[in-house]
């Protein structure tokens, strides 16, 4: 995790003197929520549960604690549906929004492996270098209002900043909340949700489906209203 705050940092004295405000400040108005897989597609599969339900799950439980506190939630599937990964994107990039604030995007997926005995909690952003097509011809009104002012580049620094401000404060509340279970935390990836969406994005690995602890974890109600209550803090914390 280091390294990212680091690279962080690095983005923060790089920006040039005159840049104009940070786009993404003030408040985030509208969350759009990432149920990982579903349909046709399990995405990983446990001993008892698959990766899509576990993700709907928590997505419903992230929706519910947003809501609950007057955030704007659009839910990318709200039901065991098939969609593309580009399908996702569009979701996110049309999604209306307050004009004084912005929206983020949470990807929800549960991670996998060979051995029972990997386990934790990781955070992904998008590679610094993947640069995103904030403004083009199918821009709406609103966004163009907001963000014409601003470069493809400016835009794209201030995206992976408040994205990794995020990753690391859900990294941070969920090791003060569960310090027992191992942090993995932020890393970065070249992945499609991450890349092709233009508001600040994460992908949350909430475990590992591949250990029977975490997966029986996973699936308990008060653990998943727990993690969405650690999402909210951090998006609170921005």
């Amino acid at each position: 995790m280091m390294g990212l705050r680091l690279r962080f940092l690095a983005l923060l004295m790089l920006l040039p003197v005159m840049l104009l405000a940070n786009p993404y400040r003030g408040d985030v108005g509208t969350v759009v929520i990432d149920a990982g897989h579903g349909g046709s597609d399990p995405g990983a599969l446990g001993q008892n549960v698959q990766e899509k339900d576990l993700t709907l799950s928590i997505a419903q439980a992230l929706q519910s604690e947003l809501e609950e506190r007057g955030y704007g939630v659009v839910m990318t599937r709200e039901d065991d549906s098939t969609l593309s990964l580009e399908e996702r994107c569009d979701v996110a990039n049309s999604a209306d929004f307050p004009i004084e604030a912005y929206p983020i995007f949470v990807s929800i997926h549960i991670n996998s492996a060979h051995s029972e005995a990997a386990e934790g909690f990781e955070v992904y952003v998008k590679s610094a270098d993947k640069r995103v097509d904030m403004l083009d011809e199918a821009t709406s009104d609103k966004l163009a209002l907001k963000y014409s002012s601003y470069s493809n580049a400016q835009l794209n620094a201030y995206k992976d900043i408040v994205s990794l401000s995020l990753a690391d404060g859900i990294c941070r509340r969920y090791e003060e909340a569960f310090p027992d279970i191992p942090m993995r935390g932020v890393k970065s990836g070249d992945l499609w949700v991450l890349n092709g969406t233009w508001m600040p994005s994460v992908l949350v690995e909430v475990g590992f489906i591949s250990s029977p602890e975490e997966e029986a974890r996973m699936a308990l109600p008060d653990y998943q209203r727990k993690l969405a209550e650690i999402i909210v803090q951090a998006i609170e914390d921005l």
